[in-house]
């Protein structure tokens, strides 16, 4: 009996451990966003209460409001790389609101309980020089950089958690790079 019981730890010890390291570096692959026309907006009335009130409150003078639903996604973990082209009418787990502020777009993403998972703000402002410095020194140093970029806020614009997209095109192909502030490339989603 001890034996099976042994044999059986030790399965289970092999396969969680097999499991993690694919799990892991599936994570840091390569994905590919397959863009598309963007479902209808939800209307803000359909939007759990709990989520279009603190909206109201921490976001006051926005305009051009537009709300989506968004299937389950694991923003835990991807909190910065969801692609839009996903948004889901019916039953979403997650909802984005989209709106203009001080002429920039911005995006924030909310769980359907109301906790922000995130917040998206377009920018033209220069990339910090540790990310210059990657995407000169890396794959995609002879492609051009789009003039728009993302900056990516981990619940709010005041966390030090942030992470930049980057659209790079070079020919017909285009990819979408994730970086962290100090330059690590964290994604890499080809566009198709």
């Amino acid at each position: 009996m001890k034996s099976k019981l042994l044999m059986l730890g030790l399965v289970t010890l092999l396969c969680i451990g097999f499991e993690t390291p694919i799990f892991s570096q599936a994570l840091a692959s390569k994905t590919t966003e397959k863009p598309g026309k963007k479902p209808a907006k939800i209307e803000k009335t359909k939007v759990p209460k709990v989520i279009t009130e603190k909206f109201i409150i921490e976001y006051p003078n926005v305009m051009n409001e537009g709300w989506y639903g968004y299937p389950y996604y694991d923003f835990y973990n991807d909190w910065y790389g969801y692609d839009p082209y996903l948004y889901e009418y019916e039953n979403p787990e997650f909802y984005i609101v989209e709106y203009t502020k001080d002429n920039a777009k911005h995006k924030v993403v909310y769980s359907k309980e109301g906790k922000k998972i995130a917040t998206h703000k377009n920018t033209t402002a220069a990339l910090p020089k540790s990310i210059e410095n990657a995407i000169n020194k890396g794959e995609y140093s002879t492609w051009k950089i789009a003039k728009e970029k993302e900056e990516i806020f981990r619940d709010n614009e005041m966390d030090k958690m942030k992470v930049y997209k980057v659209e790079v095109e070079k020919g017909t192909e285009k990819h979408h790079l994730y970086f962290s502030t100090d330059g690590d490339l964290l994604k890499d989603k080809t566009i198709k």
